[in-house]
């Protein structure tokens, strides 16, 4: 499919109902009163908190003429932004999926929600910023999935311009929903300096299967700054995690809540810095009830003067028995200049669990070298093989043949690049 030039729009105007109207004032209210990081901070521990302080900013509405970028996934139903306003929508939906603006849903759909709409983030570090995108932001979208979905749905975010853009997220798990998301964060233009605060909410009801890529490809100018949070009921198992390509400094606070028996949490993502890049990743995973299970494993590949931080928490409630639970951060160091801060942790409240967490920092080993030129095959060429395949190992565990091509192409551009 060849580019396509999106029609230019006008900025975007909000319709939301009045409950949801509430929501925003109140977040308004609660923004007015918080402050914004500082080095003081121990969730901003190893982090550039002035990035985050984004007091009197504008905020991006729409944006001018855009190529569309080419399908990522073939055969999936596709939405795509820019600056958070819907330019092109493609595919037709199944029946028993609802998707759009979230504006839209809200309305049409939005009777269930509006006692129990996802309540503020930032409970790992962002608290303002939170509250700065409940009641800035002027779009958003949402996904409702009634029932297993084998059509994959596409979520591309074109970011130009100089100002803040608040995209939004909502995706929701009906009884017995299965489906596969994938969001896209990419730059219109290659110059511009834009900041990204994106806020998602994934909502695993009972019986639910649903899997969630985050591809963030954004200009070596930008910031990005994502706050995820998900809820898993009964017999559920979500796998969601993100791949980190592109911006100047990315932050991503991810925080899992299973309150429901027998459903497992699976967290991924796939990071490769290099010079002039800091990723900044804070996790909970927040077991609240027994027969409980979450995986985490995050791999950062670091090149040149790349930079890392990790820090994680698995907490097990007093009642939450038989959890099973593990952490798992690992840094593949591909020169001496970079550098890597990991701190994961553990609280557990209750008795008869299985909980781990570790992190490791370790260099391609020469007899790995070895072994491929041995076999003749370039250094260079060897080194970007061993550091493909310990990327490779974060994404086969979504066990979706399409997202795994995806992502990986995504990974050897980016290893292409800086190599």
């Amino acid at each position: 499919m060849s580019a396509v030039l999106a029609e230019e729009k006008p900025s975007v105007t909000t319709n939301f109902p009045d409950w949801y109207q509430k929501l925003r004032a109140k977040a308004e209210s609660t923004y007015a009163q918080l402050n914004w990081p500082t080095r003081k901070d121990e969730n901003w521990r190893f982090g550039s908190y002035k990035n985050a302080n984004l007091e009197d900013v504008n905020i991006a509405h729409g944006g001018a003429n855009a190529p569309l970028p080419e399908p990522a996934l073939e055969g999936a139903v596709r939405f795509v932004f820019h600056n958070n306003e819907l330019i092109a929508t493609e595919g037709s939906l199944p029946e028993g999926v609802v998707a759009g603006p979230l504006a839209d849903v809200l309305r049409d759909h939005g009777d269930s929600l509006s006692q129990n709409f996802p309540s503020l983030q930032g409970k790992l570090g962002s608290p303002k910023l939170a509250a700065l995108h409940r009641a800035k932001c002027e779009g958003g979208f949402a996904i409702q999935l009634k029932t297993a979905c084998d059509t994959p749905i596409e979520i591309v975010h074109l970011i130009s311009g100089n100002d803040v853009t608040l995209p939004y997220t909502l995706i929701i798990g009906a009884d017995q929903a299965k489906g596969t998301i994938l969001e896209r964060f990419m730059s219109a233009n290659e110059d511009d300096q834009t900041t990204v605060v994106s806020v998602s909410d994934l909502i695993a009801q009972d019986n639910t299967q649903l899997r969630y890529l985050v591809s963030q490809e954004l200009n070596a100018k930008s910031q990005f700054i994502r706050l995820a949070d998900s809820k898993l009921g009964k017999h559920s198992n979500t796998k969601s995690g993100s791949v980190h390509i592109g911006s100047a400094w990315a932050r991503e606070e991810t925080y899992s809540t299973v309150n429901g028996e027998e459903s497992t949490s699976e967290i991924l993502s796939v990071t490769i810095p290099t010079t002039g890049q800091e990723y900044d990743q804070r996790t909970f995973q927040h077991h609240g009830a027994p027969h409980t299970n979450s995986d985490l494993l995050f791999k950062n590949t670091l090149f040149g003067k790349g930079k890392t931080v990790f820090s994680g928490l698995i907490f097990v409630d007093e009642k939450a028995h038989y959890t099973d639970a593990y952490q798992t951060c690992r840094n593949l160091f591909m020169s001496d200049e970079a550098e890597a801060n990991s701190m994961p942790g553990l609280e557990i409240n209750a008795d008869q669990v299985k909980c781990s967490h570790g992190s490791t920092s370790a260099r391609v080993s020469d007899e790995e070298i070895y072994y491929l030129c041995s076999r003749g095959i370039a250094p260079t060429n060897a080194r970007r093989i061993i550091a493909q395949g310990f990327s490779a190992d974060v994404i086969e565990k979504f066990e979706d043949k399409a997202l795994e091509t995806f992502a990986l192409n995504r990974i050897e551009a980016k290893f292409s690049a800086v190599e």
